[in-house]
């Protein structure tokens, strides 16, 4: 067995919790998935893992190798893939992005890509707070920009302003804002992160650049919170234009202040350096045309 096929068992293993559930999926002797890591144990010098008639546990020095097998495979396998790309799509891609966008936008394009591509099987993580797709093993992550310099490869997908919004039940009650100082007497709810509330809205007006300390009497962690509590008449919040263009388009959000462009704000698809593999360089081109249809479509 070669050392690529050797690093595939291990990541299987890592991925599947024994050497017999490797051995199942692949067809083939619970022996020869412990000959191939005891080859490598023995090459490497190292004890990859730790195994007992219950459970197994990487090392330390299994972990370190882990990462690097499944950055040596995706790399290989996208210079493969470079020369057999007529063949289906298949294997795992981990995914992360904000919980908003997630539920609202990315899952629906996901369960698409996958209606073609069922071979292809996805782990999508949501979180708001910003995750180390190396550390964490992710394949792609769903990031708003600026960015901030990295050894991590980026491609635009979409461009989008924030927008202030609140439903018409709340505009009727408390009156639109005709500037950015008028929010001061509004109820703002804001995305909370620990210690360190958003509340600073950022605003132009011509050249000139500011923002406006915004409060209101509910926070939340998770942008979808917000946005319902903006629809069900709660206050006023600050989104990227994608998080709710389904909200203006229906009715149950209005725009104000949209001659104070509050900050353009773009979307990314971010990966580990190195080459992807074909299934995740699809992926991205699948989100990148559709996220720019959905948005001319509106």
């Amino acid at each position: 067995m070669d050392r690529i096929d050797a690093l595939r068992l291990v990541i299987d293993v890592d991925e599947k919790g024994s050497f017999s559930a490797v051995a199942r999926q692949r067809s083939i002797a619970t022996s020869t998935v412990a000959l191939a890591v005891g080859q490598l144990e023995q090459e490497l010098g190292v004890r990859l893992m730790v195994r007992t008639t219950r459970r197994l546990v990487f090392t330390h020095e299994g972990e370190m190798l882990l990462a690097d097998a499944r950055r040596i495979v995706a790399e290989w396998d996208g210079a493969v893939g470079s020369f057999r790309d007529d063949g289906p799509l298949a294997g795992p891609i981990r995914i992360t992005a904000t919980n908003d966008f997630g539920r609202s936008r990315l899952r629906p394009l996901l369960d698409a890509f996958q209606s073609v591509n069922p071979a292809v099987h996805m782990t999508l993580m949501l979180s708001d707070d910003t995750v180390d797709l190396v550390e964490e093993r992710f394949d792609l992550a769903l990031r708003s920009g600026p960015l901030p310099d990295s050894t991590l490869r980026a491609r635009l997908l979409l461009r989008g302003p924030r927008v202030v919004c609140a439903s018409p039940a709340y505009w009727a009650r408390a009156g639109k804002p005709d500037h950015p100082d008028d929010l001061i007497e509004h109820n703002c709810i804001v995305l909370s992160r620990p210690g360190a509330p958003l509340s600073n809205w950022p605003f132009r007006q011509g050249a000139k650049h500011f923002t406006i300390k915004v409060s209101g009497d509910r926070q939340a962690s998770d942008g979808d919170v917000l946005r319902d509590w903006a629809a069900q008449g709660v206050g006023v919040i600050l989104k990227n234009r994608w998080d709710v263009d389904h909200q203006l388009k229906n009715g149950a959000l209005e725009i104000a202040l949209d001659g104070y462009n509050a900050g353009d704000i773009d979307l990314y698809a971010v990966q580990p350096g190195g080459a992807p593999s074909r299934r995740v360089a699809a992926l991205v081109e699948f989100l990148a045309e559709a996220l720019v249809s959905s948005r001319a479509g509106g």
